[in-house]
């Protein structure tokens, strides 16, 4: 199978400095894939559950010889391995990892969108994409994702960090608001 190139979205509220690249690293050592691009880090509001602390979100490409399926299952696995739990949802958790477009498929089953019903509502998943792949035209709507920003519903994003943060940088980051 020949290699695609997939977006995935990554956030995590439970200690992100640490669990973000501990699952980046986990995504480069996935068989016959390799991280090509990474956004900036954003800071965003809990979407849901108001009550628990901010999210670190970012968008990275993978090109992938997985399958949709596959992919799945290796970043659940990623998941699991990184202690996410799944006991309310929109709580608080560790590590989420979302497929937000894999090529230009499009898929809709029980357990896998594509495109993720959620990407052109939510800022944290659009804007980080946009800024890693500008030219990526949306498969459904066959407009460019940057001419789609007017759709964005759920405005989350309080902060941009220009690459991996540290303990050090969200707290003076949350000192500074």
């Amino acid at each position: 199978m020949n290699n695609i190139t997939v977006y995935l979205a990554i956030g995590s509220n439970i200690e992100p400095q640490r669990n973000i690249p501990r699952c980046l690293e986990g995504l480069r050592a996935l068989p016959g894939s390799r991280l090509t691009a990474e956004s900036a880090w954003y800071r965003t509001r809990p979407w849901g559950i108001a009550s628990q602390p901010e999210f670190i979100n970012l968008v990275v490409a993978l090109e992938t010889g997985l399958t949709p399926h596959a992919l799945l299952a290796a970043t659940q696995a990623i998941e699991i391995a990184l202690e996410r739990q799944r006991q309310c949802r929109n709580g608080p958790r560790t590590i989420d990892i979302d497929l937000l477009l894999y090529g230009d498929q499009r898929l809709d089953e029980p357990d896998l969108c594509l495109p993720h019903p959620s990407l052109l509502l939510r800022d944290f998943m659009l804007i980080p994409l946009i800024e890693i792949a500008p030219a990526i035209r949306h498969p459904e709507r066959g407009r460019s994702l940057s001419e789609l920003t007017p759709e964005i519903r759920y405005r989350q994003i309080i902060a941009r960090f220009s690459s991996g943060i540290t303990a050090k940088d969200i707290n003076q980051d949350a000192r500074a608001r």
